[in-house]
């Protein structure tokens, strides 16, 4: 009898024990669920201020304007993207011209993407760039044209150069191209009517009819050397910045040349809506006047 007692007891102590531990349960898995609602809860708004974050810097680096990083030439390039400065900010756009002197960086800036545009080529320049390099540029328009004209140190007219002249050319493509094409309009030498922007050089000279000597070389060093030279072909932009009258050519290219410099972009840019409104501007009567204004015929607007 005692011992069925005790059983009873044990058996009602057993029970009571486990119906206790299944009630638990749930009060123990409790804590759990609120952490993690408390973390998803935390999570959400760490993503949005990401999100906000890389919008922001995507858009902008200076406060409400968008920032067009470039490079360009100190002159007349930079000056011209500097007198469109206050239409620019009034349309919400700034520029950084982290450059004005060239060098060959610049095109693997432009290709590297480590600046928005190149303002410094013409189209037949951007294209020998993109058979070298193997990629693809854009021309967003044309800014203004700098015709190219041969200078004198020695003599005030082209009539006044001696036979068996020696004449300093540029050795880069593009800009030989257009250095022959003068001697050749002035009657000096006959080309290779096949002869292209691509390939000039003096080998393609296929006749001289005024006796003459070129020298090709680099246009860095032409201006610098130019006393060794009874004439020389550089860029007007050059000539201005080495403070040369550029009034006083002995021969160059009409103004109606074609080699107009050009905002040039890469692909990532070619559609950028900053970009179109810095051509706009560039374009305007404005920036037009002003560089009738300021460079006495050196430098002309461009036809668009």
């Amino acid at each position: 009898m005692k011992k069925s007692l005790i059983a009873i007891l044990l058996s009602t102590a057993l029970s009571t024990a486990l119906l206790a531990g299944c009630a638990a349960a749930p009060a123990a898995t409790a804590p759990v669920a609120d952490t993690a609602a408390a973390e998803e809860t935390e999570a959400e708004p760490a993503a949005e201020e990401t999100e906000a974050a890389e919008e922001t810097e995507t858009t902008t680096t200076d406060g409400d304007f968008v920032v067009l990083k470039c490079v360009g030439d100190l002159t007349p390039h930079s000056e011209i993207l500097n007198a469109a400065a206050d239409q620019l900010a009034e349309k919400g756009i700034k520029l950084d011209i982290v450059s004005t002197t060239w060098d060959a960086t610049w095109n693997d800036m432009l290709v590297d993407g480590e600046i928005d545009f190149a303002y410094f080529m013409h189209v037949p320049a951007m294209e020998s760039i993109e058979e070298e390099m193997g990629v693809t540029l854009y021309s967003m328009g044309g800014i203004h044209v700098e015709p190219y004209a041969c200078f004198s140190d020695k003599y005030a007219t082209r009539e006044e150069l001696p036979e068996n002249a020696v004449i300093a050319i540029p050795n880069d493509s593009s800009n030989e191209y257009r250095a022959l094409k003068v001697l050749e309009k002035e009657g000096f030498i006959k080309l290779n009517p096949e002869m292209t922007a691509m390939d000039s050089s003096v080998k393609e000279v296929d006749e001289y009819l005024i006796p003459i000597e070129l020298i090709e070389m680099d246009q860095a060093n032409i201006i610098p050397s130019s006393a060794d030279f009874d004439a020389y072909f550089v860029n007007v932009n050059r000539a201005l910045e080495a403070g040369i009258d550029t009034t006083a050519y002995l021969m160059r290219e009409g103004e109606d040349s074609e080699y107009a410099n050009i905002i040039t972009v890469t692909e990532a840019n070619k559609d950028n809506e900053a970009i179109k409104t810095l051509v706009e501007v560039l374009q305007s009567d404005e920036i037009k006047q002003f560089i009738t204004d300021n460079y006495n015929g050196a430098v002309i607007p461009a036809k668009n």
